[in-house]
């Protein structure tokens, strides 16, 4: 099974990667593939297995050496690359997207703030909000896939789940 659930992680963790750098460039993918947004559901495939074959093998207490136990120190230091971008790329992202979403309202392309105009934009910063979107959500997936990932397929010690 932790092949299985690695294999999907990766999958995921790849696809998600793609969509990052297309939005990093301003790309809305989800304009041209609306299936891209299965990837915000398949972080719960598989990182919900890892949550409880985690507790199962390691019960719900980490010891302070747990990573270094169970991870090489270039997964570990790949880790900590990953969560040091996310949180970066949150924080840019909450300040490029004016704490708006972009909308479509009464055939107008516009940012809105909980249903409320902030202002109307075109339709190419329409798009560039979308990708903006795209890239925070994306940037979050990468996190949700990559922990699954290197706990299903990098994981020094393989004790069985019974």
């Amino acid at each position: 099974m932790d092949y299985l659930f690695g294999l999907l992680a990766l999958l995921g963790f790849i696809l998600s990667l793609a969509v990052h750098i297309a939005s990093l460039f301003q790309i809305d993918v989800a304009q041209y593939f609306s299936f891209v947004w299965v990837l915000h559901l398949g972080i719960f495939v598989v990182f919900i297995p890892f949550v409880f074959i985690s507790r199962k093998l390691f019960g719900n207490r980490l010891s302070p050496n747990f990573l270094q136990d169970n991870f090489s120190v270039q997964v570990i230091m790949l880790g900590k690359i990953i969560l040091f971008y996310v949180v970066i790329n949150f924080i840019l992202f909450m300040i490029q997207s004016e704490g708006a979403s972009p909308s479509i309202l009464n055939g107008k392309f516009a940012l809105t703030n909980h249903g409320k105009l902030v202002r109307e934009i075109t339709e190419n910063e329409y798009r560039l909000f979308q990708a903006r979107v795209l890239r925070g959500f994306s940037g979050h997936w990468l996190m949700f896939y990559f922990i699954p990932l290197v706990f299903f397929l990098f994981r020094k010690k393989r004790t069985p789940v019974t």
